[in-house]
């Protein structure tokens, strides 16, 4: 019998999870699975990396979190699932409040924000930190479990589920019993989902290296930190259906699930505030004229034959591919640039665009080098253009909060680098959970760059003063962080 992995968190769960969003895909793929939802802790970092690789094997991807829930009374965790645009909008929404009221690193929302952000979204609710399978709530505790329970009826109705998680561990029993108990008495259906942290079974000893540099602790001191078994792997339809064989209702559940969310990321597309548009144009329309406009300039009124027909050509795949906002914005900030006394200059494959020259982004005459504008833009590449925009160091900060203040800090933000575990730093953070002589790995560490491989790692490794097998497990663990 198939089933949906609906719980699955990847390294972009960070030091939680313990494979790649790739990786994750690819093992759905290899054990037959149509289908895996990504839900990464207080966020959907992920989703691009695990979309691309599901376009590539044709697996569907659901995109949902795991959002953590503060609440001075029934604090919990609840999993939620993008049906549809809407829900994909109404989670990110609370990922983006919960994560700019807390610490750097930290995420929180209340019951109120889901409730209200309910829409689109199916919500998965059990797991170790669920308020639902905890049996030890004093009286206060017990009844504002109850309110929140009726409070997600109302706001989810038949998109409410409780999970039924089977890790092989002692306690699940008892953490069940309460879930069902629940369940039952608020008519909640159940449905199973085991909590995904790494593709394979293999990668359980770095799951947990990874907990223990999360914890602050050694693996000889982590005691309770780390998972006692390797039941956290991407199971096989088979295994899964041992763990539930007594329960199959359950795993047709998950695919049932699976069939209601349709939302994927290519129906993501970039959407020019109307508001910014002169009355009575579109996008496509008030580009045209700030073009021809920009032409006539350029060319001093008598602009070239083939370049009006460039233009042309180059409108009409920018409307067909509705990516007239993007080149607006980039206008606005040229302009602002420009009034403000600001040197920029557009750059690379830009300049192959006539429109983009017209608009004053670049500085490269068509008439004086041959273009190529399929370099820039084409209908195959299925995203926008790249346009570089260089902007003088000293003044950049202004340029960058006069974005913030056009078009609010709600709807501008910052492009984020994703900051990855380098040979130097997996050497020392390994070393430290190990227990490894500090002064041993401080030594590996200097011996590294940036850039270093395996075969120069574990050369490297046979500096360290340790048993041979300990080197092999740390060079092991050290290589896969």
């Amino acid at each position: 019998m198939s089933y949906v992995p609906l719980w699955c968190k990847s390294n972009f769960s960070f030091l939680e999870g313990a494979s790649h969003p790739e990786e994750l895909v690819e093992q759905a793929h290899t054990h037959g699975l149509r289908s895996l939802a990504l839900t990464d802790r207080d966020g959907i970092y992920g989703v691009v990396r695990a979309h691309v690789k599901a376009q590539e094997l044709g697996v569907h991807l659901i995109v949902g979190a795991e959002v953590t829930v503060r609440d001075p009374i029934c604090p919990s965790t609840c999993i939620l699932l993008a049906l549809n645009s809407t829900g994909y909008t109404n989670l990110c929404r609370l990922i983006t409040v919960g994560r700019l009221r807390s610490p750097k690193g930290g995420s929180s929302v209340v019951w109120s924000e889901i409730f209200d952000r309910s829409e689109g979204l199916i919500a998965l609710w059990g797991g170790d930190r669920s308020a639902l399978v905890c049996s030890s709530h004093n009286e206060t505790q017990k009844q504002g479990l109850q309110r929140v329970i009726s409070q997600m009826r109302d706001a989810f109705s038949d998109r409410l589920y409780a999970i039924v998680c089977r890790h092989r561990r002692t306690e699940e029993v008892q953490q069940e019993e309460c879930l069902r108990r629940h369940a039952e008495r608020a008519d909640i259906p159940l449905v199973a989902a085991n909590e995904v942290l790494y593709h394979t079974p293999a990668r359980r000893n770095l799951h947990d290296v990874v907990t223990c540099i999360r914890h602050g602790v050694t693996l000889a001191t982590a005691g309770r930190c780390t998972r006692p078994n390797a039941e956290h792997d991407l199971k096989t339809p088979r295994m899964m259906t041992r763990l539930f064989a007594n329960e199959a209702l359950l795993l047709d559940r998950t695919k049932d699930i699976a069939a209601r969310c349709t939302f994927t990321l290519s129906e993501i597309r970039y959407r020019y505030p109307s508001e910014r548009l002169p009355d009575g144009k579109t996008s496509s329309t008030w580009l045209r004229e700030l073009t021809l406009f920009g032409a006539a300039e350029r060319f001093r009124g008598a602009v070239p034959r083939n370049i009006r027909e460039q233009i042309e050509k180059e409108l009409s795949l920018i409307e067909e591919l509705d990516y007239g906002g993007y080149f607006l914005t980039m206008w606005e900030i040229v302009q602002y640039c420009r009034q403000e006394g600001i040197l920029c200059q557009g750059r690379g494959s830009a300049a192959n665009s006539v429109v983009c020259y017209c608009l004053g982004i670049t500085a490269v005459d068509p008439t004086r080098v041959e273009l190529l504008f399929e370099r820039f833009l084409s209908r195959e590449r299925h995203e926008p253009p790249d346009i570089d925009l260089d902007i003088m160091h000293g003044r950049r900060e202004e340029v960058i909060q006069h974005v913030y203040k056009k078009y609010g800090r709600s709807h501008a933000a910052m492009v984020a680098n994703v900051v990855r575990y380098r040979p130097r730093s997996a050497v020392r953070d390994v070393g430290k959970v190990l227990g490894m002589s500090a002064t041993s790995t401080e030594r590996l560490a200097k011996m590294l760059s940036h850039s270093t491989d395996r075969n120069a790692l574990r050369s490297a490794c046979t500096e360290l003063e340790s048993a041979s097998l300990l080197r092999d497990h740390f060079l092991q663990l050290t290589t896969e962080l």
